[in-house]
């Protein structure tokens, strides 16, 4: 979908989680945000830094089609009845809240869907919205982002509920029901009168806390995984211990095979029913450079504390 809104004079649907979440995966913040719409508004020309990967965003316009098309099939697989599609030209304006959106399609359900969001089923009929995501990392849910995209395309078009369909890493196409909350469309429109007023005022926003370093207790909220976390966290130390003996084991054992082919001046060897290669080869060293796009990258560990 290309960006129909104005930035400087009005929010956009991409915009409005930088707002209420503070940042997003592609460096972007509120902050930045805030001083690029004021540097627009007096005048001043404004160069696109942002770190995203050009690669993905070229393969999602260009997927974007196709997963309009098969979603549209399966929607219609899956409710025996006719489902439309269209995707609009001009952005949906609140010019009251200062908003716009660029929506990926209207979409209209002649028969009534069900979809479940892994905790409670939807039923969706009529007009509402299909936002479409190519995801290649996807973790099997929809990103925080991603709902108060669609909520923000919610309030400019003045739909009940939307629908998002996500193509994944693996081919699947998944179906995400985002029904009408209140509670966040209130929160994020206080978010947004928040950054306007600062925007007038030249208020900036105060250093953000980052969360990401903080340690979460999800004892209680356990039961609602039906995992045991503890013993998975016990088996993959466990795992990581026997794997790093192994490592240390098949190294110290390939050197000495190798030692012995350096004695006997052998590359290639053959013994009982083993084939041996150990070849020298030379070659060149490559540099690695950064190409100022970003991908996500997942850091993770376990490590066992003390109680005490």
């Amino acid at each position: 979908m290309p960006k129909l809104t104005k930035d400087g004079y009005e929010i956009g649907s991409s915009q409005g989680p930088v707002i209420v979440l503070h940042k997003n995966k592609y460096g972007d913040t509120r902050q930045k945000l805030l001083e690029k719409f004021r540097n627009i508004l007096a005048g001043v020309e404004m160069l696109d830094t942002r770190h995203m990967n050009q690669r993905a965003l070229r393969r999602g316009t260009h997927l974007e089609h196709g997963v309009a098309s098969w979603a549209q099939e399966e929607l219609e697989i899956m409710t025996s009845g006719s489902v439309k599609m269209w995707e609009p030209r001009e952005a949906f304006q609140r010019r009251d809240l200062k908003i716009a959106s660029s929506v990926d399609r209207i979409i209209t359900l002649e028969k009534p869907v069900t979809l479940n969001d892994g905790e409670e089923a939807y039923t969706f009929e009529g007009d509402g919205i299909c936002e479409i995501k190519t995801d290649f990392y996807h973790s099997g849910k929809p990103q925080p982002d991603w709902l108060i995209q669609v909520h923000h395309q919610l309030i400019c078009t003045e739909l009940s509920w939307g629908i998002i369909a996500c193509l994944d890493q693996t081919g699947k196409l998944h179906f995400y029901p985002v029904p009408k909350d209140e509670r966040l469309i209130e929160l994020m429109l206080d978010n947004y009168a928040d950054f306007w007023r600062r925007v007038e005022s030249g208020e900036d926003y105060p250093p953000s806390v980052d969360k990401q370093n903080e340690w979460v207790d999800i004892t209680d909220l356990l039961p609602k995984t039906n995992q045991d976390v503890v013993q998975l966290c016990r088996d993959y130390l466990r795992a990581s211990a026997e794997e790093s003996a192994w490592r240390k084991t098949k190294a110290e054992v390939k050197d000495n095979i190798v030692v012995v082919l350096d004695s006997l001046g052998v590359d290639l060897a053959k013994v009982a029913n083993f084939e041996i290669k150990s070849v020298t080869k030379s070659k060149p060293k490559k540099e690695m450079v950064e190409t100022g796009e970003y991908y996500d990258s997942l850091m993770f560990s376990v490590k066992e504390v003390s109680s005490e």
